[in-house]
């Protein structure tokens, strides 16, 4: 089934380490071997003449080698882990008073759900606020295998006697006798969610006949509109690249315009299967490669943590040696006479490191100030440029799971969606079997100018209005009545990712040309080889926790490159295999595979 081993299908490239000098020596295999998505990335590094060439820098004294890494989400941690296995020292710096990142769980009664256990009612009264679930599919082995070196199997076989391990549940991406309400009219979403059952009608312009356009999914839509690019990546890697780079320049609105759809027949796709301007502002390339994600994963494969998904970073947290120092601000990188870098930490404190990984998001490391370094252009505009998406959560905490029990019919997990301003909602996945389980749920889940929008009611008396609005919304959603509602309200929680200064974004999301032509220059090594970008922008995973796990092994990767430390890099092959995003030969000898 899946979840083998952690070195996805091009770990068949039967890595090892030889005895003379540590070097590493890999059977040429196609590129087909590996998974699409990361094969695309490792074509786009491989055609780069920005990345690579780690061996023209100057080592340091390995006696005194120490990595700063900055932020303590998923990639700073990942990135602990790896340094720790290869006896390598470092220290990790985050900015805010937690750790996680983007991976954050918030509950109600954080007290109650620490003295509760799994199966008892406190212990799901949460919601994700972040990260929340895992396409079950080989991709994501890395983190949720079986294979010892998973990045789950791994923590709980470190963990203290007495703690609790990292459990992972089944998610309920989609049930019958949910609904969609679209142009006012409600109905179930195992119904057909066509332009006509929602008398969307009328559409001007375009080629495509409007009475075949108005009894399809919106879904099957689009996913015939890209389907020749998704099968010839399928079909012929080489081929199929080539043909999605001939669209990268271009947004999703663009390229459907090319296929012969009108404006307003655009609006409609873009409205029922994703977030408003979503399809202004994505790349075709970045579309296309998303497409794979929910076609590949079968709907009842996906999978979520028991207890939250913040149990995976702090299970990361509990088995280094190193406490994540919270509260430490980076303010500033600069050189120093020996070679290595500074780190400013909140504009006084300055601590040395041989080398610094950067794993924090585009938008907060934005106000780094690193213009001591001397960063090319190119580089200086990709941290400004490159696109994070908007993202908003409002849980609310009812007094029970009213939604199971509507006479429209029973229904657990699933998520219900509209064009109100809470645009869609998701029930919860777990304490399904636990009787009398707290009614916490994620009321409205948004991106884009949707979220941007509803991130002005995150402070003050604006609080209360956006739960006013949510409660109507959702009684609208699942024909009920708002005072019906209101009865059941006990509390709200609302997050909106833009409005986080440790963030500045929910996920990164590229525009026409990003992937192609800016990506590339922010992943090679700033500051002669001793700076390193990490994070979930700068991998084939954006807006997922493997492009964090798979950014911080390519960091790691480039520090033993620069510092020439073959031993170390066969002993990383052999501990946590390969991913696929990288060949690692480009760090072994220095060379880039044309």
């Amino acid at each position: 089934m899946l979840f083998n081993l952690v070195p996805s299908a091009l770990s068949a490239l039967c890595l090892a380490s030889t005895a003379i000098a540590g070097t590493i020596r890999q059977r040429e295999n196609g590129p087909s071997l590996g998974h699409a998505r990361d094969l695309f990335l490792r074509r786009i590094l491989a055609d780069s003449p920005e990345y690579g060439n780690f061996r023209n820098h100057v080592p340091t004294n390995h006696d005194e080698l120490k990595v700063g890494i900055i932020g303590g989400g998923v990639a700073g941690l990942y990135a602990a882990i790896l340094l720790e296995s290869l006896d390598i020292d470092y220290e990790i710096l985050e900015s805010s008073k937690r750790i996680g990142g983007r991976v954050f769980t918030h509950r109600f009664d954080q007290k109650a759900w620490e003295a509760s256990k799994p199966g008892q009612r406190n212990y799901y009264d949460y919601y994700d606020v972040g990260a929340m679930r895992f396409p079950g599919m080989d991709w994501m082995s890395r983190i949720i295998g079986n294979a010892s070196n998973s990045l789950i199997p791994y923590i709980n076989s470190r963990l203290k006697s007495g703690d609790r391990p990292v459990k992972l549940i089944p998610y309920v991406f989609q049930a019958n006798n949910t609904f969609r309400l679209f142009n006012d009219r409600l109905v179930y979403n195992q119904d057909t969610p066509s332009a006509r059952a929602f008398g969307v009608m009328g559409f001007e312009g375009g080629t495509i006949q409007n009475n075949s356009f108005a009894d399809t999914s919106p879904g099957a839509v689009f996913s015939d509109a890209v389907s020749d690019l998704v099968h010839s990546l399928e079909v012929n890697f080489e081929n199929g690249f080539k043909k999605l780079m001939q669209y990268d320049q271009i947004s999703v609105r663009q390229y459907l315009a090319t296929k012969g759809y009108s404006s307003q027949q655009i609006d409609w796709i873009e409205t029922v299967n994703d977030a408003t301007t979503h399809y202004n502002t994505m790349s075709l390339s970045e579309a296309v490669i998303e497409e794979w994600i929910f076609s590949e994963a079968p709907l009842d494969s996906w999978l979520c943590v028991e207890g939250g998904m913040d149990r995976i970073t702090h299970g990361m947290a509990n088995i280094i040696n190193k406490t994540v120092e919270t509260g430490k601000r980076v303010t500033a990188i600069k050189k120093s006479e020996t070679g290595a870098l500074n780190v400013v930490i909140n504009g006084a404190e300055t601590r040395t490191y041989s080398h610094v990984i950067n794993t924090v998001p585009l938008g907060a490391m934005q106000v780094m100030d690193m213009t001591d370094l001397n960063l090319d252009y190119r580089k200086k505009l990709a941290i400004r440029k490159i696109q994070y998406d908007a993202a908003d959560k409002l849980s609310i905490k009812f007094k029970n799971r009213w939604w199971e029990h509507l006479d429209s019919g029973s229904f657990q997990g699933g998520q219900s969606f509209s064009d109100l301003p809470i645009r869609r909602c998701v029930y919860p996945s777990y304490g399904i079997n636990t009787p009398d389980a707290p009614g916490t749920m994620i009321a409205s889940y948004t991106w884009a100018q949707d979220s941007a929008r509803l991130g002005a009611y995150c402070s003050g008396d604006a609080k209360q209005n956006i739960v006013d609005v949510a409660l109507r919304n959702l009684a609208a959603m699942h024909n009920v009545t708002y005072d019906y509602l209101k009865s059941q309200y006990v509390d709200s929680h609302h997050w909106n990712w833009y409005l986080d200064e440790n963030a500045v974004g929910a996920f990164a999301l590229f525009g026409p040309g990003d992937l192609s032509t800016t990506m590339p220059d922010l992943m090679q090594p700033g500051a002669h080889g001793r700076l390193h970008f990490a994070g979930d922008a700068l991998s084939s995973g954006h807006a997922w926790i493997i492009g964090a796990v798979n950014s911080a092994y390519r960091t790691v990767a480039e520090v033993l490159a620069v510092e020439k430390m073959d031993g170390k890099l066969a002993e990383l092959v052999d501990r946590w295999g390969v991913i696929d995003e990288i060949d690692i030969e480009w760090y072994a000898n220095g060379t880039m595979s044309k």
